[in-house]
Formats: C-alpha cells, sequence, structure tokens
C-alpha cells in the first residue's frame, strides 16, 4: 500500500518545511505531470526525492515545468470518478481493475488530472529550489508523519 502520510520538500539546514504537507502520491503525480509537459528536464523532476542543493538548471526547470502546467489544458480521466465514489470515498481498487493497473497508478493519475493542486504543488517545488540554489541549502522530499512505523 502506498504511503497516506505527509510529506514536504524540507530545508535540511534549517530543519524547515518548504512547502504545505501532501501525501506521498500528490509528489510523485507532480513529479510525473511535470515530466510529462517537460521531458528534456524529467531528471531533475526524479532528483527531487534524494537530498541535494538545486542547480539553476533546476531552478529553471521546475519554472518552465509550472508554467507549461499553467498553460495545459484540464486533464480528462479515462474514467467518471463520480461513479466510483463511495459516501466518503473513491473506490481506487474498482477503477484499477477496470483500468488493468495498479492503485498507485489511479492514485497518479488523479491527483494530476487537479489542476489546481499540481500547480500550488509545483509553485512550492519551484520556490523550494530557488531557496536551495540561492542559499546553498540542501532540500529533500521528507516524510513528516508524527509515528513511524
Amino acid at each position: 500500500m502506498f504511503s497516506l502520510m505527509p510529506y514536504t520538500i524540507e530545508c535540511m539546514p534549517e530543519n524547515a518545511d518548504l512547502t504545505e504537507k501532501r501525501t506521498y502520491m500528490t509528489w510523485k503525480a507532480l513529479i510525473s505531470l511535470a515530466s510529462e509537459v517537460y521531458p528534456e528536464a524529467s531528471q531533475f523532476f526524479a532528483g527531487l526525492e534524494q537530498p541535494h542543493i538545486a542547480q539553476p538548471r533546476e531552478v529553471l526547470a521546475w519554472r518552465v515545468a509550472l508554467n507549461r502546467i499553467k498553460l495545459m489544458p484540464k486533464k480528462e480521466l479515462p474514467f467518471d470518478v463520480k461513479q466510483y465514489e463511495e459516501d466518503w470515498y473513491v473506490d481506487y481498487e474498482a477503477i484499477a481493475k477496470k483500468l488493468n493497473t495498479t492503485v498507485q497508478h489511479v492514485s497518479i493519475m488523479i491527483r494530476s488530472a487537479d489542476k489546481d493542486l499540481m500547480i500550488r504543488s509545483a509553485e512550492e517545488v519551484a520556490n523550494a529550489a530557488l531557496h536551495s540554489n540561492q542559499l546553498k541549502h540542501e532540500i529533500r522530499l521528507a516524510d513528516k508523519s508524527r509515528f513511524k512505523d
């Protein structure tokens, strides 16, 4: 099962969160979408999960991806989410079964189709990368759950 615990982009020297807390799958969806809209820079997006100091090209890559996400039309899903709503949740397993894919893939598809969420998240990462580059601070995607198993 994938993690629903909160993750942020953390500035390691300051021990400070540079982004809002979001699920790991939300960050994976952003990395996937950024790589889709700007494939030439996918190595920078994938590097988000490792501690590093952002280089100028990474800062630029996140800004370009953010602008492309803003300009892209709303993504259409190959299914109607409303058909899979059960009271207060969406049945990801049923969607995955119908599409013959994984629950994680469905989760990434749904989140990457949420344009507002992707724009907010991309803005935060772009700003975190700028912070890292300007101050030469190491950043990383960090698990912020209070209790670790």
